[in-house]
């Protein structure tokens, strides 16, 4: 079978047409909005790079708040669950699309930071490693510390990244998934560099144990880990709602808890016992906790909290969360005052006053920083006061 096709000229080449087409065309323009994501409101006064690559690129469906397309990768999952619902939250917002890093990262700046924080480690760890700085780092602190509680504060960090997993799915906004991923895998990132210092420890010092196994059955079966284990454990495998997961980690637990043991004690105490290794890890953690700090109150303070529309809603239900998680962390807190048992004493670092400013320290910010904002009133001398009842 074959077409045949009259000679001729066709489409723009014939004139004829072509005179036809531009005498239809009106006078004036047929689109007079010319901004490239027109539809998308700026933090700043326009449009950055991080928003235009980060804001609308998934198939956020019209039906969630801020959403502009018309379905989802998926209709349904088994069950009959969509692949994106607002009720998979409690909080309510009417532009999903809201939320800002305000650091403005996106994959690529992420990607280019790791890179950079893993060249200077490896030229730290040849200098440390060439001048031989182990030699003063205290037996006891190394050993039992080091190599076994530092090593099951890595379990910690590694259960708020595996918490993220739901969240990174199951938010509703394109830039909340891009931080909600970003801060998880910046958990993940502390748990492997307590690791590595863990693993580079045994390559200086004969005998000191690189596995993993003591470090996991001091999370898992100890004492001083307990409380913090048991919140970990129900933030990622009971709680459901992303905004809940979110908030309980990292507006509650974490900057009680992980702020004290990171900064109050291995932080603070290191040098002490001759440790110079352990800061410089510490205070790459201490940067991501600072980045997460912008994320979270961003989300929870800018976004949710002062909404014109559901602001006093949101702040209430974060008021009830306070007062679920709270309790938790502080009953995580009181167990790992368990571990000044473990220590040699130090007169004015690791007596009940230094402790009592330490946990100060910690709750000031605490205070400061996340509860003041949303309205949060919490007796912290109270507080504080339980915790200290865990010094054996």
């Amino acid at each position: 079978m074959s077409i045949e096709v009259s000679g001729g000229r066709r489409g723009l080449t014939d004139p004829a047409l072509a005179a036809t087409i531009l005498a239809a065309i009106p006078d004036q323009p047929l689109e007079t909005q010319r901004k490239m994501n027109y539809f998308m409101t700026p933090r700043g006064k326009r449009i950055n790079e991080y928003e235009v690559l980060c804001c609308y690129t998934q198939p956020t469906p019209d039906w969630i708040p801020g959403g502009l397309d018309w379905g989802d990768w998926t209709q349904k999952f088994h069950g009959g669950r969509p692949s994106w619902s607002n009720e998979s939250t409690e909080m309510r917002s009417p532009d999903w699309l809201k939320h800002r890093d305000p650091a403005f990262r996106w994959h690529a700046l992420y990607v280019k930071d790791k890179a950079e924080e893993w060249r200077y480690t490896d030229r730290f760890l040849k200098a440390y490693s060439a001048d031989g700085h182990v030699r003063s780092m205290d037996p006891i602190w190394r050993d039992e510390v080091l190599g076994d509680y530092l090593g099951a504060f890595g379990f910690s960090e590694y259960g708020l990244f595996n918490a993220h997993s739901s969240v990174v799915r199951d938010c509703l906004g394109d830039t909340l998934r891009m931080s909600s991923a970003m801060i998880g895998l910046d958990k993940v990132d502390n748990a492997q560099m307590i690791q590595m210092e863990r693993t580079f420890l045994a390559k200086l010092v004969p005998g000191f144990p690189e596995s993993t196994d003591i470090p996991k059955n001091e999370w898992t079966k100890g004492t001083i880990f307990k409380g913090s284990r048991e919140v970990v454990q129900q933030i990622w495998q009971e709680t459901y709602d992303w905004n809940e997961i979110l908030f309980s980690g990292h507006m509650i637990y974490d900057p009680l808890f992980g702020q004290f043991v990171r900064r109050e004690f291995f932080s603070r105490l290191s040098s002490y016992y001759g440790d110079t290794l352990t800061p410089f890890f510490i205070n790459q953690m201490q940067l991501y906790f600072s980045q997460t700090k912008g994320i979270t109150t961003d989300m929870f303070h800018t976004c949710l909290a002062a909404d014109g529309q559901f602001g006093a809603y949101n702040t209430r239900l974060m008021h009830v969360w306070a007062n679920k998680w709270l309790p938790r962390t502080i009953t995580a807190l009181k167990g790992f005052m368990g571990i000044f048992s473990k220590i040699p004493e130090i007169k004015g670092v690791t007596d009940k006053p230094a402790i009592e400013a330490a946990l100060n320290r910690v709750f000031d910010d605490w205070k400061h920083d996340f509860a003041d904002p949303i309205g949060y009133k919490a007796d912290t001398a109270a507080l504080i006061k339980t915790v200290l009842t865990g010094l054996k």
